[in-house]
C-alpha cells in the first residue's frame, strides 16, 4: 500500500510575492470619502458603493476613534430631510473648547 502524503507536503507552495499588501476594506473606503469630501452617509453610499447600513455602522466607530466628526446638520440634497454632514478633515472640525482643569478657589 502506498504511503499517503501529509497535508503540508501535498499542498502547493504559494507565491507570496504577488500578495496584496493593503486590502481595500469598506471602512477604509468610507474614511477616504469623508477625508476629501463633506457629505452625508447617503452621499457616501452613492460615491463608494458601500451599503448605507454598513456606513451607519462604521460612522460611530470612526467618531469614537477620533477620525470622523459631524460638521453640521442641514437638509440633504437628495431627500431634503435634515441629516448630519460628516468630515474626516480635522481642519473642518468644530472646535469645542473644554476646560478640564478645575479651579481650586472658584471665581470669586
Amino acid at each position: 500500500m502506498e504511503q499517503k502524503k501529509r497535508a503540508t507536503e501535498a499542498a502547493p507552495i504559494q507565491n507570496l510575492t504577488g500578495a496584496k499588501v493593503r486590502q481595500e476594506k469598506d471602512i477604509e473606503k468610507v474614511l477616504d470619502f469623508f477625508r476629501y469630501k463633506v457629505g452625508t452617509t447617503l452621499d457616501c453610499m452613492f460615491a463608494t458603493g458601500v451599503l448605507r447600513n454598513c456606513i451607519t455602522w462604521y460612522v460611530p466607530d470612526l467618531e469614537r476613534l477620533g477620525l470622523l466628526q459631524a460638521i453640521y446638520i442641514a437638509k440633504d440634497r437628495r431627500t431634503h430631510f435634515y441629516a448630519k454632514h460628516y468630515s474626516a478633515d480635522p481642519a473642518k472640525w468644530v472646535q469645542v473648547k473644554t476646560d478640564a482643569q478645575l479651579s481650586l478657589f472658584g471665581k470669586g
